[in-house]
């Protein structure tokens, strides 16, 4: 069986192109200084990174009514509904960028936070990279709620990075 890699044709705005990472502290654990590494090592990082790095999943959980469609419509639109239309089931965005001459896909994942969706969205959560909690500043409930969306998702999700936002409809 073949596996197919799908090509995203579209252009990449300049905010969304990194050309290099800020130097950290200690350059031995960086390939900036290729003297501290191997050439085999150096040629194997990068492709490696290449690798990891074109596709990157996340998936946006939390509570009905927290603001997760707004979050990604802020990020991927640039825009602020005030008109509320619950998600159904899951929606979906791509945003593309360019990292140091590599290109890289960001999937969206916005899933739908009312009880009658939960099967449906959580068979989506295979394979994320990323988990993203949102909550409302407003409802301590949804904070606490974050703690069983996360449970949830760590079914199906191995080692994800995790960050929890708080949304405000002010």
């Amino acid at each position: 069986r073949k596996s197919t890699k799908v090509v995203w044709e579209t252009e990449i705005s300049d905010e969304r192109i990194i050309r290099s990472f800020p130097k950290i502290n200690k350059h031995c654990f960086t390939p900036y200084e290729i003297s501290n590494f191997s050439h085999k090592t150096y040629d194997k990082g990068y492709r490696d990174f290449t690798n990891w790095c074109n596709v990157c999943k996340v998936i946006i959980l939390g509570d009905v009514f927290v603001g997760k469609t707004s979050v990604v419509n802020r990020y991927c639109k640039k825009i602020f509904e005030t008109n509320y239309k619950s998600t159904i089931g899951v929606d979906f965005e791509v945003e593309t960028y360019e990292i140091m001459g590599v290109p890289f896909t960001l999937q969206i994942w916005d899933t739908a936070g009312q009880e009658r969706f939960k099967s449906i969205a959580q068979s989506y959560y295979r394979g994320a990279h990323v988990v993203l909690l949102v909550f409302d500043l407003t409802n301590s409930e949804s904070l606490f709620s974050c703690q069983k969306w996360l449970t949830e998702a760590l079914i199906s999700v191995t080692d994800p990075i995790i960050f929890i936002i708080g949304s405000n409809w002010i």
